[in-house]
C-alpha cells in the first residue's frame, strides 16, 4: 500500500504481509522493531510459570508416570506459553480489529460495527467504549502511518485523539501489562508526527485492554521527550545489530564462493 506523506514529499510503501516499510525502494526500520530489542527478563518468568502451571494441572498426585507420560508432559510444559499465548493474542488482535472499525467508523461518521458475540471479546470492547464515553474523546485518525525525514523509521499509531483539547497518541495494549517500552513506541510516533505536521502532542496513554472483562489499565505519559531520547538509543542499537547480521551474511557468501571456486 503506498502513502503520501508530508505534503506528497514522501511516498512510503508499507506492506502488511511482511510488515516492511519501503521509501524510495530502501527499507526504513518500524518502530516496533527497533523498541524490540529491549531486554526483557519478566517475559521469561511469565514462561516458567506456565511451564510450572501446567505441570501442577496434570500431573496428578499418586498416578503412575512412565518414560512415554514424561516426556509427552514435559513437551506440552515446554510449549504451554506459546499456546497460551495465542490464544490470548488472538482475543486482543480481534478486540483490536474491532477498535480500529469503530474510530473509523466513528471519524467518517458512519454505522459502528456490530458489536461482537464472543463474551471475552465483547466485555473487552464495551470497556473501551465506556472510557471513550466517560472521557468525552474525540478521534483524530486511526492506524495512521507515519515516518521520519529525519531519524528514517516508520510506524503506524493505534489513534490520534482529542481528549479535553489536548491532542495525544493512543495505543491500545492486549499485553500483560503496561511496560516502559510501550512509551518508547508512542513516543516514536509523536516525533514522526510532530516532524511532518508541525503540531503539538501534550501526551501519550497507552490502554490495556482486558481480555475477560473487567477495567482496562491506562498510563499517560508527557515526558514525550525522555522516552524518545531511549528510543533513539534503541534505533541506534538496532543499525548496529542489523550491521553485524549483514556482514556475518556476506561474509559466509564469501565463504561459500570460495569453497566452490576452489580456493583455500
Amino acid at each position: 500500500m503506498k502513502h503520501k506523506l508530508y505534503n506528497g514529499e514522501v511516498e512510503l510503501y508499507f506492506d502488511p504481509t511482511l510488515h516492511i516499510y519501503t521509501v524510495n525502494n530502501d527499507i526504513v526500520y518500524g518502530v516496533t522493531s527497533i523498541v524490540g530489542i529491549l531486554n526483557k527478563p519478566a517475559l521469561m518468568y511469565w514462561a516458567v510459570n506456565k511451564a510450572v502451571e501446567y505441570i501442577d494441572n496434570n500431573l496428578k498426585v499418586g498416578t503412575t508416570v512412565d518414560e512415554i507420560n514424561k516426556a509427552d508432559l514435559l513437551k506440552e510444559a515446554k510449549y504451554a506459553h506459546r499456546k497460551h499465548k495465542e490464544t490470548a493474542g488472538d482475543v486482543g488482535t480481534i478486540i483490536h480489529n474491532w477498535l480500529e472499525k469503530y474510530i473509523k467508523a466513528t471519524i467518517s461518521k458512519q454505522a459502528p460495527p456490530e458489536p461482537p458475540v464472543n463474551k471475552d471479546i465483547r466485555a473487552g470492547v464495551e470497556t473501551v467504549l465506556g472510557w471513550v464515553t466517560r472521557e468525552k474523546v474525540t478521534f483524530v485518525s486511526s492506524e495512521r502511518i507515519v515516518y521520519s525525514r529525519k531519524y528514517k523509521y516508520a510506524g503506524t499509531l493505534d489513534a490520534e485523539v482529542r481528549i479535553d483539547g489536548k491532542l495525544a497518541v493512543i495505543d491500545f495494549k492486549s499485553s500483560s501489562g503496561i511496560y516502559p517500552e510501550h512509551f518508547l513506541q508512542t513516543s516514536a510516533y509523536v516525533k514522526a508526527l510532530e516532524e511532518e505536521t508541525g503540531n503539538k502532542y501534550d501526551y501519550t496513554k497507552i490502554i490495556l485492554i482486558p481480555k475477560n472483562g473487567g477495567e482496562p489499565a491506562y498510563a499517560d505519559n508527557e515526558n514525550i521527550d525522555l522516552y524518545f531520547k531511549s528510543f533513539l538509543g534503541c534505533l541506534e542499537n538496532y543499525k548496529r545489530i542489523r550491521w553485524e547480521k549483514t556482514m556475518k551474511i556476506e561474509k559466509k557468501k564469501m565463504l561459500i564462493n570460495s569453497s566452490l571456486n576452489g580456493e583455500h
